[in-house]
């Protein structure tokens, strides 16, 4: 909703009432002239909203597992390096036995494949070597053939003369038929072979690297049970998911680690909204306690400093135009009705949400200037954003102005008589126009009843 407000008077007022036409000669009843003087002038849009931390830091597991003793309670103030949960030894051993497993199930699987293509390569040679052999004896076979018929001839003096005729036409019929069938004989299939697939060197090399980083973060994560604040603060309980996505995976595909460390990040996915901390604990998801399941990758704590601290208020779609970065910003609590809280907007959402009330309403981020009043996350708040603050100009009430076929004006009255005069309006308000030019600062205006006016009107 906007409001018009005025720092300091806007207008002198000088007014002159007329009670009856009669009286006075004829003057308009019910008309208020007031002089035009500088002011300053400004306008807000208020809205409410919820206060949270400004910059809260994550505490995410690098493995997950079962909290064994939890040492800190929702809301306690922590050093950083201080222990806030301390994670089941037993489980983190045998993580990291799985996660050496299924790093050296990745490492082996390229092994294999590429041994497998080594074997196929040795293969293919053996059988190119055996196809050349096969040639060179085929060849030694043809010669001896074409050596048989070209021997046969020097037997022949022993024949009778009449076979020996018939014994040369018929070797030389048979040698021609040989050699014919020789000609057409199909030759030996090539057999060629390349090396191991870039492709799949890079696919193994791809595999080895993700499960070789999954292997690295769980030994990390698994060097101590103990999970620690990393920055100093007020600590806040994440709910528990109830659910390990990677564990899930990794139980279920046996030794195959690499193909579910590439899915990790979903866990933290499925893992549960963590926005719900910042306005006001973990009702929504159950309490954060010794036996509950934390998940590798899922925010378990978060730490926050409740001296910087935001809002997250909740603006009319009819008002986020007006809108902008930097604009200062009081902020009401209602812990604190009688305290005056300050800041600025650092953010301006784009998409609409629907409000409590079923409108649409657009968030917008005030973050609070630093304050040594203790602040708690999920404070109703109420923020009077500064839009416009002009000082210094020329303004008139907003029911002074008219306006005909898109030329604004006013009556400015001289001589006890009231003159149209067309203006050039600047900003507005609720309440006022500010007039860039047509009129001074001194002259009088009709401010009230200008419906009434006409051109030379006599007004008081």
């Amino acid at each position: 909703m906007s409001i018009a407000r005025r720092t300091i008077p806007f207008l002198s007022l000088l007014v002159v009432v007329s009670f009856c036409a009669g009286c006075f000669g004829g003057s308009v009843e019910g008309v208020r002239v007031a002089e035009v003087t500088r002011s300053d002038v400004s306008k807000v849009v208020s809205a409410v909203g919820t206060l949270e931390a400004a910059q809260p830091t994550d505490v995410v597991p690098l493995v997950g597992g079962t909290i064994a003793a939890l040492p800190v309670k929702e809301g306690d103030y922590v050093s950083a390096g201080d222990v806030l949960a301390v994670l089941d030894e037993a489980e983190l051993q045998a993580q990291a036995a799985q996660a050496e497993a299924d790093y050296l199930t990745s490492a082996s699987i390229g092994d294999i494949l590429e041994g497998q293509w080594a074997n196929s390569t040795a293969l293919y040679k053996g059988v190119e070597y055996a196809s050349q052999v096969f040639v060179e004896m085929q060849g030694q076979i043809d010669q001896l053939i074409l050596d048989f018929y070209d021997l046969m001839p020097a037997l022949m003096p022993f024949l009778p003369p009449d076979q020996q005729e018939f014994l040369k036409s018929l070797l030389a019929e048979e040698r021609a038929d040989y050699i014919q069938a020789a000609a057409s004989r199909p030759g030996v299939p090539s057999i060629s072979y390349s090396g191991y697939p870039s492709t799949a060197a890079a696919a193994d090399a791809a595999r080895v690297e993700a499960a070789r980083y999954n292997y690295e973060r769980v030994m990390e994560g698994t060097k101590s049970p103990n999970i620690t604040a990393p920055v100093s603060g007020y600590v806040v309980f994440a709910a528990p998911s109830g659910l390990n996505l990677t564990d899930l995976l990794s139980e279920s595909l046996g030794g195959l680690g690499s193909l579910t460390s590439s899915l990790g990040s979903l866990s933290g996915m499925l893992g549960g909204d963590v926005s719900s901390l910042l306005g006001g604990g973990t009702e929504a998801g159950g309490e954060l306690k010794v036996g509950s399941e934390l998940s590798a990758g899922q925010t378990a704590f978060q730490i926050v400093d409740l001296q910087d601290m935001r809002v997250m208020a909740q603006v009319e779609e009819t008002d986020i135009p007006e809108i902008q970065e930097e604009q200062s910003v009081e902020v009401y609590l209602d812990a604190y009705p009688d305290i005056v809280f300050t800041g600025k907007v650092v953010q301006v959402g784009v998409k609409s949400q629907t409000g409590s009330a079923g409108t649409t309403i657009f968030p917008v981020f005030v973050q609070m200037d630093r304050t040594d009043i203790p602040l708690r996350l999920g404070y109703n708040a109420t923020v009077d954003i500064k839009v416009l603050s002009k000082t210094g100009v020329v303004a008139v009430p907003i029911t002074a102005v008219l306006e005909e076929d898109g030329t604004e004006y006013v009556y400015v009255v001289e001589g006890g008589k009231a003159y149209r005069r067309d203006i050039e309006a600047g900003d507005r308000t609720e309440e006022w126009v500010q007039v860039v030019s047509g009129l001074e600062v001194g002259e009088r205006v009709v401010v009230e009843g200008v419906g009434k006016v006409k051109e030379g009107s006599k007004v008081e």
